[in-house]
């Protein structure tokens, strides 16, 4: 019992310092051409094909995707965001697949779960992607985002 309390102790000190880290990126600029970064980045930097969601029953959901980066990346993290037929939000999933220190060139195939805890059922999900930890608030920061239809 000692034992599980320190483990836990020790992960929730490594979380926030991971998450005190996170918290010193802007996020977001403008370019010359009058585009966020996040528009920019997601056409150049990063290119992400294949991506699919697969239903896996009972809320839960299969995000998978290929994804191959233009530049070289310390962190990655996918959030999804769900959207009834009506256009309202009905669930929020951060931290849906995450990854360190991706290198230029490298494919990488993702599958990340997310979960809908209500009876709703989803007509489309935002699939966004940031290079900063716990950016799932602020969709500004998004480095690239999809709207797949479920």
């Amino acid at each position: 019992m000692k034992n599980k309390l320190v483990i836990g102790l020790v992960v929730l000190l490594i979380m926030g310092i991971v998450a005190i880290s996170g918290c010193t990126d802007s996020g977001t600029s403008s370019s010359s051409n009058g585009t966020s970064d996040a528009e920019s980045a997601s056409e150049t930097s990063l290119n992400v094909t294949n991506v699919k969601v697969v239903s896996q029953g009972y809320g839960s959901y299969d995000i998978k995707a290929t994804i191959t980066p233009d530049k070289d990346y310390s962190y990655l993290e996918m959030v999804l965001i769900w959207y009834d037929f009506t256009g309202a939000v009905i669930e929020k999933n951060s931290l849906v697949w995450n990854i360190n220190d991706v290198s230029a060139g490298q494919t990488l195939k993702v599958t990340g779960n997310g979960y809908i805890s209500g009876e709703e059922n989803p007509a489309k999900v935002d699939v966004l992607i940031f290079d900063s930890v716990f950016s799932g608030s602020d969709e500004s920061g998004a480095i690239y985002k999809k709207t797949i239809e479920v």
